[in-house]
This record gives C-alpha cells, structure tokens and sequence, in this order.
C-alpha cells in the first residue's frame, strides 16, 4: 500500500509533529511506501487565485497543484494530520483542498451530473483539539459533528471511502504519559 500524508501543523515542537513521526516509523516498520508534503514547511499557497482558474481553462495545472495532485494519483491511502481550530482544519489545509481537488481531478462536475474521480483511496483523518471530549459531548459538539465537512463533504463527496477519523482531545491540558500514551495507539 502506498500512503500520501497531508501535514498542516506550523510547529515542529507540537503533538501534531509527534503523530507524523509515530506514522512514518509505522509505516516504515510495515514496509510499505508514502509520500509527504507539509503544507507550512514548503509554504504552500493556500489562496484560490485567478491563475488557477486560468490554468484550468487552459488545460494546465500550476507546479504547486501539480505536484500534489500526482501524489494523491500515486496514493492508495491518505493520512491528515492537523489540529482543530474553531472547529475545523487550519486555512493552509483548507487551501490546499480548495487548490487541489479541483473539477476535472477530483471529480467532473457539468450542469448535468457529477462524477467523484478519487474512488479507491481511502482515508484516515488525525486531528488533535484543545478541549476535552467530555465539555464537547456536554455541549452538543461531538467530533462526528463537525468532522462531516471534511468526511462527507469533501473525502467522501470526491468518492474516497471508507474515512476514519482519529482524534485527540485535550493535548494542551494532559500529561507527557497520557500523550505518549495516544502515541502508542497510532496503527497504521
């Protein structure tokens, strides 16, 4: 199996950083391939330009897009990792998708019908969060909730299934042993 992971955290010092680690050793340890881009180290633009619609009229595809849409081509399986803020991904993520997944890629979409072009990949979405489950459960905001965005709504729309949703709540406010802990539960 060949993984893509999509990295969006800025600091090399978070957990998020940590997860991408596990995930590597464990994808080294099964002995099968991936591919890596870190949105924020290769400051990826995350702005939805003219340029880009102008190339694709053109039939052309800007280098930045180009490179991760052959990734994802490549990719049988792929990894995010990010954290939540305000309850969704961070805008350089959120960017890259809006770049990225573009008509005539991901999907094709005309007047008529509308045709996902990623089906047989699969998905595993890692995200941590400042808040304990509990206070988001008390408060009608599970993670399912306001995960759909990106599971149904763009995985899933684009015909990628099945999506797991890995999270991690409460980083901030644990211990090094709780952390460590979560870290040890990562399977690839």
């Amino acid at each position: 199996m060949k993984h893509m992971i999509i990295y969006a955290h800025p600091n090399p010092k978070s957990f998020n950083h940590a997860i991408k680690e596990k995930i590597i050793s464990e994808i080294g340890n099964k002995g099968e391939e991936y591919s890596f881009i870190s949105l924020y180290d290769e400051k990826f633009n995350p702005v939805l330009a003219s340029s880009d619609f102008e190339a694709l009229h053109r039939g052309e595809v800007l280098p930045d897009v180009a490179k991760s849409q052959s990734m994802i081509k490549e990719a049988d399986h792929l990894i995010f990792i990010y954290p939540i803020w305000w309850f969704g991904q961070p805008a350089i993520l959120k960017g890259w998708i809006d770049r990225v997944f573009s008509n005539g890629f991901a999907y094709y979409e005309d007047d008529k019908i509308f045709t996902p072009f990623m089906t047989g990949k699969s998905a595993t979405v890692y995200v941590t969060l400042g808040t304990a489950k509990e206070v988001l459960v008390q408060n009608d905001m599970e993670i399912d909730n306001f995960m759909r965005d990106m599971t149904l709504g763009t995985l899933g729309l684009v015909g990628i299934y099945p999506v797991n949703v890995v999270p991690f709540y409460a980083i901030p406010k644990i211990s090094d042993a709780e952390r460590n802990s979560m870290l040890e539960s990562i399977v690839i």
